[in-house]
């Protein structure tokens, strides 16, 4: 007589399906194979499979619509400029404003941060469908968003920084977390675009500059890249091949927004140079093309001047730095987006600088803050740069965060 060894197993349709399987060889042994078995066992085996297949990407340009009064929504097109196909309405959880857009490499997702009063929180919303949920089964837990896998289907999280730091892979589908073992000093991570590593940097405190680690995807067998006694090191990206990492660095004291400069080096750690000045302190990262020929990344007009930002491009090939923007009174308010072919960038610019927000004008949780640059009022705007003509044009008022799913 055969039975199934836990009655938990008759809840799980898989479970029930593959003990079908594995005990229809015995059946047949004994020249005798129920009908009942073989039907159930197959029809299960296809729903199953049905159940795990995931929704189709579709590409598309995406924003941030934040108008005055409202709640915020991402509005989905088919290209820039095309009437949206798709609204997702975003509804701040209590005691919550926005922080953050952080869309996948590849594929349909998009990470919103939320700053909220128990610390930070990560959202995924469904590009293909509007669906969304929290990156954690515990929204309560205080979770910081640090890069995405390169195929979009998991991140990596901070989470427990004020009480025990870890550094976690999440996948976007099922919520499966897989803590990485880390040093809890990390507080920047980038994967390598074959997922194949890891490179974290880490810092113990104030004065005591950082260091560069690589290691496997699930954070194993570390390597030090670089040690910094008198900078900070963040902010780290691998160009498209995986070959060189672009990052920036800035003096490691209390000012809160520092001067920075853009570096690049190899991936093994080797031949770091020094690219340009940058903007730092507000987690802009530099961004590089399609072709890993040029970097985006946003800088200032003088080191000394934190308000003064400046959206700048800077050619590799030819060592060329290029500012893009600002216009007079403004300044860009969200790092830059490539277009996948690497013929445009999308940016949003401000009317205020860092930190100036008009008060009583927008209510909390409704507009984009910190990371955003705290528009205070719906005229952020999202513009286009073609790289070819070097022309720039307002895409859409009353929105910022533009970036495309691919």
């Amino acid at each position: 007589m055969y039975r199934l060894t836990s009655l938990n197993s008759l809840f799980t349709a898989h479970n029930l399906a593959a003990w079908l399987v594995y005990n229809l060889p015995m059946f047949t042994h004994r020249n005798f194979i129920p009908g009942w078995a073989l039907v159930i066992s197959l029809f299960l085996l296809t729903a199953c499979q049905a159940a795990t297949t995931q929704t189709p990407n579709v590409p598309g340009f995406f924003y941030l619509l934040s108008p005055l009064g409202q709640n915020p929504a991402i509005l989905v097109a088919d290209h820039p400029g095309d009437a949206a196909r798709l609204s997702i309405p975003l509804n701040p959880p209590a005691d919550c404003t926005l922080f953050a857009l952080r869309p996948a490499p590849h594929g349909r997702w998009i990470a919103v941060e939320w700053e909220c009063s128990f610390g930070p929180a990560v959202e995924l919303f469904d590009t293909a469908n509007g669906n969304s949920h929290f990156a954690l089964s515990d929204p309560t837990i205080d979770s910081r968003f640090l890069a995405w896998q390169p195929d979009g289907s998991a991140i990596y999280l901070k989470i427990g920084t004020l009480s025990v730091p870890q550094t976690l892979r999440v996948d976007v589908e099922t919520s499966k977390a897989l803590e990485l073992p880390v040093s809890p000093f990390a507080y920047d991570l980038t994967a390598s675009p074959d997922g194949s590593r890891v490179l974290y940097s880490l810092t113990k405190g104030i004065g005591f500059g950082s260091e560069t680690w690589l290691a496997g995807p699930d954070g194993q067998n570390p390597s030090q890249l670089l040690v910094d006694a008198g900078n900070i090191t963040a902010l780290a990206n691998y160009s498209p091949d995986g070959s060189q990492v672009a990052y920036i660095r800035f003096p490691d004291n209390q000012q809160a927004t520092p001067p920075g400069e853009l570096w690049v080096m190899d991936a093994q750690g080797f031949k770091p140079r020094k690219l340009a000045e940058a903007d730092a302190g507000r987690g802009f990262a530099p961004v590089w093309s399609p072709d890993g020929s040029k970097i985006a990344f946003i800088g200032r007009a003088s080191p000394d001047k934190p308000d003064a930002l400046t959206l700048n491009i800077y050619d590799l090939k030819t060592s060329n730095l290029t500012t893009v923007y600002p216009a007079a009174g403004t300044a860009p308010g969200t790092q830059p987006a490539w277009a996948p072919d690497g013929s445009a960038i999308a940016f949003s610019d401000t009317p205020q600088p860092t930190g100036q927000v008009p008060t009583g004008q927008v209510p909390t949780g409704q507009v984009p803050t910190g990371h955003m640059n705290q528009p205070g009022s719906d005229t952020i705007n999202v513009w286009f740069y073609e790289i070819s003509s070097g022309h720039v044009s307002k895409l859409v008022s009353g929105a910022c965060c533009a970036g495309w799913i691919r």
